[in-house]
């Protein structure tokens, strides 16, 4: 059983923030002193931890009521990142998480929540901010949050794209890219016929980095119809997917994206994209 702590008065023994207009100081404590008020607050266990994180009302610990519960939360983050500390994590990550979605703690204070998650997160609180990606004001730090997590976010992401509309939708593409996540080829071949062009774009810069086999087509097909600024970022793309093809030691698919690239700009503006593309299969 873990034993009750005053959350309140190991907040108190912070420093003050710095106050505007009076000369600057460093507002944290001394490390020895940090590391010993993150300890009292983990040996409080969970009931600990929330009653911390509910002391937080706004989006980026500021003011002097969230000031010193919001540097305590992000410092108890860090330390339960550390090696060995497994079971600590997950008490943590999952008490944050479970104050995520409904209307109180306020938006604000979800979205610092949310930083939080990012920072110390794992699978165990995936499906929960997947729950998020359609929340007004706060699905934006989901989608930032799913990303560093990595583990899992492919699903949650490739959910919530079903309905998504506009720039949630275009984030989503774009974290589904960052995450390399090749269970989402498909997703995003599909998006390169969408009718916006910075879906397009983010399509297939997305299949560029998963730069599977079956991300070929899609990605050089959308290069041979672009035009004006959509081309050379679509020609862009496609000599990315071509390298990373190469490098992960498909030099035959990295071949056969060059040559579809040389064939699909023929005009003499092109030629920067054709020798590109020859220097690429000059070195495979």
């Amino acid at each position: 059983m873990k034993k009750q702590i005053n959350v309140a008065a190991i907040v108190d023994k912070l420093p003050g923030a710095d106050r505007p207009g009076t000369e600057s100081k460093f507002t944290g404590p001394a490390p020895d002193e940090a590391k010993r008020l993150v300890a009292s607050v983990l040996s409080g266990g969970r009931e600990a931890i929330l009653e911390l994180a509910e002391m937080i009302r706004d989006a980026n610990g500021t003011g002097e009521k969230n000031y010193k519960p919001g540097y305590l939360l992000h410092a108890i983050a860090l330390r339960v990142g550390d090696k060995g500390r497994d079971k600590e994590r997950l008490v943590f990550t999952e008490a944050l998480a479970s104050l995520l979605g409904g209307a109180n703690p306020p938006p604000g204070a979800q979205e610092y929540l949310l930083r939080e998650l990012q920072c110390a997160g794992g699978p165990e609180v995936v499906k929960t901010i997947g729950g998020l990606l359609e929340k007004p004001g706060i699905w934006e730090h989901a989608v930032n949050a799913l990303v560093a997590i990595e583990t899992g976010a492919g699903e949650q992401l490739r959910k919530a794209l079903v309905r998504a509309r506009g720039r949630r939708r275009l984030a989503i593409l774009q974290a589904l890219g960052s995450l390399r996540d090749a269970p989402s080829t498909a997703t995003l071949a599909s998006a390169t016929e969408d009718k916006d062009e910075n879906i397009r774009l983010a399509a297939i810069r997305g299949l560029a980095r998963i730069a599977t086999p079956a991300c070929v087509q899609p990605v050089v097909k959308t290069a041979a119809k672009a035009k004006s600024w959509e081309k050379i970022q679509a020609n862009k793309a496609a000599l990315l997917l071509a390298e990373n093809l190469a490098a992960s030691g498909s030099t035959d698919k990295a071949r056969e994206t060059c040559n579809l690239l040389i064939n699909a700009n023929e005009e003499e503006d092109d030629a920067y994209v054709r020798e590109a593309a020859e220097r690429i299969i000059s070195g495979l």
